[in-house]
């Protein structure tokens, strides 16, 4: 979703997350606080057995994860993957993925797409009352398909969102919150 609303002057960016990362920490079932404090997947990734990886992986997988976040995605950058992820879970991750192409999920996206422009429009129509003038903000929301309604501020103007809480009123507080911040 990419709404430039000139006479609002705010922009709001949205969109997929890459799972690839937070794939092979559910299927090779990594537990670190960085990987602990995002909930699992959905659809449940089936745990890999019998791979071994090295100890260090997961401090590894912390790096990567980081920094998928900044770059947009660790899948397609092999160079950067933490040593001795096992190749399988390549062809294992594009198995899993569900086809954002098909009818029932891109019908499921554009209804979760107009949702919460109408959340969005709610908040910044308040914000513009209380302000006495359009507010003035860009922000970045990442979703990802992860279990139950989740909500991460990465920066100033970047967010993670759980698909289930994108689509939930319960976004109003977090969203309002950090729109409050960023509104000028």
């Amino acid at each position: 979703m990419h709404l430039d609303q000139s006479k609002h002057r705010w922009v709001v960016s949205s969109g997929p997350g890459d799972t690839f990362a937070l794939y092979v920490r559910d299927a090779l079932g990594i537990s670190t606080p960085t990987a602990d404090a995002i909930p699992p997947l959905t659809p449940p990734v089936p745990r890999l057995h019998g791979v071994t990886v090295p100890e260090t992986f997961g401090a590894e997988w912390d790096r990567w994860w980081r920094q998928s976040l900044v770059t947009g995605g660790a899948q397609h950058v092999p160079g950067r993957w933490p040593a001795g992820l096992p190749e399988e879970l390549v062809g294992a991750h594009e198995q899993w993925e569900p086809d954002r192409r098909s009818p029932e999920n891109t019908q499921r996206r554009d209804d979760a797409r107009a949702a919460f422009s109408d959340l969005l429009r709610e908040v910044v129509d308040q914000l513009t009352e209380e302000l006495g003038h359009p507010p003035v903000f860009e922000l970045d929301i990442i979703e990802i398909p992860v279990a139950g309604q989740f909500w991460r501020r990465l920066t100033t103007s970047k967010v993670l969102v759980s698909e289930e809480l994108k689509i939930s009123r319960n976004v109003l507080a977090p969203l309002e919150s950090v729109l409050r911040d960023l509104a000028q």
